[in-house]
């Protein structure tokens, strides 16, 4: 009974100071966090390539929807765009404008700011 105490004793000695110099090794947590380029929400960022973007007109259904009007975005612009990944690859935000689409797959005509 007496070496039971004593190792449990021990055991929670050594486990204490154990967890407190773990604790006290690691690194603080970094605040600044990157946006993911396919976030699901909207984003601002600085277009690298002249872009087409399209006009979409919207229907009740997906193949419903038509590609009304094209236009081109200078390098250097600022967009406010959204991955939505099913419909069409980018959203741009036009605001009262109606809905803009970029028919690019990968992420490399802009960069995040």
């Amino acid at each position: 009974m007496k070496h039971r105490f004593l190792t449990a004793a021990m055991a929670s000695i050594m486990l204490a100071g154990g967890v407190g110099a773990i604790s006290t090794a690691t690194a603080p947590t970094q605040t600044v966090q990157a946006i993911s380029k396919y976030s699901h929400h909207w984003h601002w960022v600085k277009v690298t390539k002249e872009t087409p973007i399209y006009k979409v007109k919207v229907g009740r259904y997906m193949y419903q929807s038509k590609l009304t009007h094209k236009t081109y975005i200078e390098k250097g612009s600022d967009l406010k765009v959204m991955y939505s990944g099913h419909d069409y690859p980018w959203r741009v935000y036009g605001g009262w404008r109606g809905h803009w689409v970029a028919l690019r797959q990968s992420a490399n005509w802009f960069k995040n700011e």
